[in-house]
Formats: C-alpha cells, sequence, structure tokens
C-alpha cells in the first residue's frame, strides 16, 4: 500500500517536474526558517538561565544624540550616576550595580600580564549576581578599592598551576596601567 502511494507521487512529480520543484523548493525554504526562527527565539529565551537571580536583572543601555544631530545611538554604557539615580528615583530597583570593560595590564612579580577583557564593578556585583567563589566571601570579596577577584584561568596565568591551590590573595595590591595606543 505505501509502495503505491510513492509510486503515484513519483509519477506525478515527474509529469509536472517544474511545478513540483518550486513547490519542494518553497516548502525546503518555509521549514528552514521556521527552524531558525525557533532557534532564535529558543537562544534569546535561554540567555540569563544560569542565574539564579536572572528573571530580576535588567540591563539598562543608553540612547544618546550629539547636539544638533539627528540620529540616535546606542551603547552597552551609562554614565556614572544612573546605578545611584535609578535606586533613589524607582522604588522598584532593589540594587544596582555599575561595571566597566576596559583593557589593562596587570602587573605580578616583575612580569606584565594584558588582560582585554578587565572588568571593575561596584560592590553591589556580587548582590545582584550568584557566582560561586573559589576563596573569599561575596559580601566582602569587592568591598573596598584595589580589590580584585580573578577567574580561576587567570589565577593559572599568574601564578602557575599549584597543587596546594592558589595563595591566599587578601590584602595584596594590583598594580593597573592602561595599554598604549
Amino acid at each position: 500500500m505505501l509502495k503505491n502511494y510513492f509510486k503515484t507521487a513519483f509519477r506525478n512529480f515527474w509529469k509536472n517536474r517544474v511545478s513540483s520543484a518550486i513547490n519542494i523548493f518553497g516548502l525546503t525554504i518555509g521549514m528552514t526558517s521556521c527552524l531558525l526562527i525557533a532557534l532564535y527565539i529558543q537562544h534569546e529565551l535561554s540567555y540569563d538561565r544560569f542565574e539564579l537571580k536572572g528573571a530580576r536583572i535588567a540591563r539598562v543601555i543608553m540612547e544618546y544624540k550629539f547636539d544638533g544631530g539627528s540620529e540616535f545611538k546606542k551603547g552597552n554604557f551609562t554614565s556614572v550616576r544612573v546605578a545611584t539615580v535609578f535606586k533613589r528615583t524607582f522604588p522598584e530597583v532593589e540594587s544596582a550595580a555599575r561595571m566597566f570593560n576596559s583593557e589593562r595590564v596587570v602587573a605580578y612579580n616583575d612580569k606584565l600580564f594584558s588582560e582585554k577583557h578587565f572588568m571593575f564593578a561596584d560592590p553591589a556585583f556580587f548582590d545582584l549576581f550568584t557566582f560561586k567563589l573559589l576563596q573569599g566571601d561575596p559580601k566582602t570579596v569587592i568591598s573596598a578599592p584595589h580589590q580584585v577577584v580573578l577567574t580561576e584561568s587567570a589565577a593559572r596565568k599568574y601564578f602557575g598551576n599549584k597543587p596546594g591551590g592558589y595563595p591566599d590573595l587578601a590584602g595584596m595590591t594590583a598594580f593597573l596601567t592602561r595599554l598604549p595606543g
């Protein structure tokens, strides 16, 4: 029975080759578009799933234009005052943290390390985000100026692979300078 259906379909396809090819092409384009849209939606909905407080976190993006200009531009940065003004103006804002990404040179034991993605953050960073620390207390780890939190890969880069773990970094001072250029 199924063999009969395939024979009939093949004969119909062979008899009307041009219209069958157009139909199959359209079906292929439609199914591919649906799959790509579904993948895009899935990616967008799963963006912050790793973060426990992800549903309560919002990112502020600035939209601006220069005097006399008619074109608006957007940037993933804001003024340094935005976090404090938002907390004061909107009661819905429970906590706010400013973050700034920059390229820096880190000096340790007469060695210089170029860091392309060095992040500066407010002490409230660990109130908002739930990153697990291998050492230190999230409430006090960046509570004063010149305190640094390192990823495990950065600690390996600076201190090497140490079998007993990494040195206690409490009280160490980080010297940072801008990269030339």
